[in-house]
Order: structure tokens, then sequence, then C-alpha cells
């Protein structure tokens, strides 16, 4: 079930907290493998054009080569994207923790619940 946890009181809801903390697991890489590929698609366009580099002399005397700039990129891209993955994943684990916690106290409630019910039913048939 789904709702408030009175303990914490914190909104409640496992299938969307799973969603969450699962869904990311194919996605991440997949953006991250298709962002390199079309950076490194473009390093060879942006070399053979010249666009968006400035070269010396100039009046600001700066010499930019953004084909450099994309690899250098490329390069931070694939380190980010490993860190980005073990952060992703810590926080996974720490969520789906607290999920099972919430989980069992949920298990609890419903068996004192149950227990309650049989004593009830059992003083009922006594009274009778």
């Amino acid at each position: 079930s789904s709702g408030i946890n009175a303990e914490y009181g914190e909104l409640y809801f496992p299938k969307l907290m799973w969603l969450r903390y699962n869904v990311w697991i194919p996605l991440y890489p997949i953006g991250i493998l298709c962002e390199a590929y079309l950076v490194y698609q473009c390093i060879g366009l942006v070399a053979e054009s010249g666009r968006l580099t400035v070269s010396l002399p100039n009046r600001l005397n700066v010499a930019f080569d953004f084909s450099s700039f994309l690899k250098i990129y490329l390069a931070a891209t694939s380190i980010g994207g490993v860190i980005l993955m073990k952060h992703m994943g810590s926080q996974r684990t720490k969520a789906l923790k607290k999920l099972a916690k919430f989980k069992q106290m949920e298990d609890i409630y419903h068996k004192e619940k149950d227990l309650i019910n049989i004593r009830k039913k059992k003083e009922s048939k006594k009274a009778k």
C-alpha cells in the first residue's frame, strides 16, 4: 500500500520509489553514450570546417580551438559519467534500504492488525 508513513511523516509510494531509483540504470548510460557519440562525430566536422574556432592574430589576442575543447569535453563526460553512476548507485542503495524498512514496518502493522481481528473474533465467539 502507499500513503503517509506516520513515524517519519513522509509520503510512501513504494512502486514509484522503486521506479525512481531503478529506471536511471539503463537510461543514464544510454544518454551518456549518445552524447559522447554525438560529440565524437562533431570533432572531425569542427576540425575540418574550423567553425567556432578563433585563431591568432585577432583583436583580443586569444586563440580557441573548438575541436580541442570537444576532445576535452568528451574526456570529462566519460569521467563525469562514471562518477555520476557511482553516486546514483549509492543513492539507490540508501533509498532501497529505506524502502525495505518501510515495507518491514508495513508488514508488522498488517500482522498486528490481523492479530487484533483474530482476537476480536475469538472474543465475540466467547461472548455468544
